[in-house]
């Protein structure tokens, strides 16, 4: 696990000991590093200067140094909810005033925080415990990649980096996951239960909220374009859209094209690795070749919709939307929509293999090998992304 940041707001020695105890106890010393504010003015200062991964606050607080402590709930509250820098953060707050309890236990349910009484040790240890082991798993992955099918995670097990670890079968918060690891950092990859931009969407969400990792990204295969790709292309998501949004009028159809940029810093990254190595050599090892056509690989748009396409008409049709449009996919959108409206804002790519031309000729020959190519590459962008 990577270290956790906890802040306690406390102003009464022996209740901030026996809180500091509890968390002593729970993390390992070297993975943790607790942080104190005694006053309401210095938990501000914190709040506005730093992240934390755990916030455990008192509400009788003195306003600044050498004041009488009074309840200063609201705005806490206040300060916490609009805080940008840990509006994500797992929050407790634990009051020795009954009454204080009852009174703002609606108002700080509403803003997803623990409330909670001093009085009773063995329920506020129980709940603080609950909130450090929310803390611990989500601390645990750095990175989260997401792949739409099973033959997508399975090509992991091909990556020839010697820093990689494709690691054991674990399950939270209903997500399918299969842990990884590389360069000594911890990752996981999360199978969707269905393919198409439904679920892509329903489970990137939950990850950004559950694993929040810094880095999540998507690996597979797609179909491409003509005129702009060959099968066999490594494609990465420049800007992606839905291509199923928008009005039909009678029998002709108007695109609403909301489309979800790759972030700038990233694109540099892929492109100057996709300049280095245009032939995919760093990519072959005595793993074994891949068995997909060397075409190289592109920084492109993309469109994702919820059916398959194989229809050479249905696809010149979403070739008219966009003139540079280069793959389709049923996933990617799902992802980028995801992380645009997430509070944590990670790193996000995608990556994946051109196996077809959505067309009537699709078939499954080149698939494994595509996913293998789509693997590796992501696994070569984290590896610069994770330095």
């Amino acid at each position: 696990m990577t270290s956790v940041r906890v802040l306690v707001i406390e102003d009464e020695a022996d209740k901030r000991d026996s809180l500091t105890r509890e968390i002593d106890n729970f993390f390992d010393a070297t993975t943790s590093e607790i942080e104190f504010s005694e006053t309401f003015s210095d938990a501000t200062r914190s709040l506005l200067r730093s992240t934390y991964d755990l916030i455990v606050v008192d509400l009788i607080l003195p306003r600044r140094a050498g004041d009488e402590p009074a309840d200063v709930s609201y705005e806490i509250l206040e300060h916490i909810t609009e805080s940008g820098l840990n509006n994500n953060t797992t929050i407790v707050a634990i009051s020795r005033f009954e009454e204080i309890v009852t009174e703002h236990s609606k108002a700080f349910a509403r803003a997803g925080i623990f409330l909670i009484s001093y009085g009773d040790e063995s329920h506020w240890k129980a709940c603080l415990n609950i909130c450090m082991q929310k803390v611990c798993f989500s601390n645990t992955y750095k990175f989260v990649i997401i792949c739409a099918l099973e033959l997508e995670r399975s090509a992991y097990r091909a990556v020839n980096d010697q820093s990689f670890e494709y690691g054991e079968l674990t399950s939270f918060s209903g997500l399918d996951i299969r842990e990884m690891q590389l360069a000594g950092v911890r990752g996981a990859c999360v199978v969707l239960p269905r393919m198409g931009i439904v679920d892509s969407s329903i489970v990137s969400t939950r990850i950004l909220e559950v694993l929040k990792p810094d880095i999540v990204c998507m690996s597979g295969i797609c179909g491409g374009f003509p005129d702009e790709v060959e099968v066999g292309t490594l494609l990465v998501s420049d800007v992606c859209w839905e291509h199923q949004a928008g009005k039909w009028r009678g029998d002709s159809f108007q695109v609403r094209s909301f489309q979800e940029p790759l972030n700038n810093e990233v694109r540099v990254i892929i492109h100057q690795i996709l300049e280095n190595d245009p032939n995919f050599r760093l990519l072959e090892s005595k793993y074994g070749q891949i068995n997909v056509p060397h075409v190289g690989g592109k920084i492109a748009p993309t469109v994702s919709g919820s059916a398959v396409i194989a229809s050479e008409i249905y696809q010149q049709q979403i070739r008219r939307q966009h003139g540079n449009v280069a793959g389709i996919d049923m996933e990617i959108f799902g992802l980028h929509r995801a992380v645009s409206l997430s509070q944590t804002k990670p790193i996000c790519f995608a990556v994946k293999t051109v196996v077809d031309m959505a067309d009537e000729q699709k078939n499954d020959d080149i698939h494994d090998g595509g996913a293998i190519l789509a693997a590796r590459f992501t696994v070569a962008v984290l590896v610069k992304l994770l330095e």
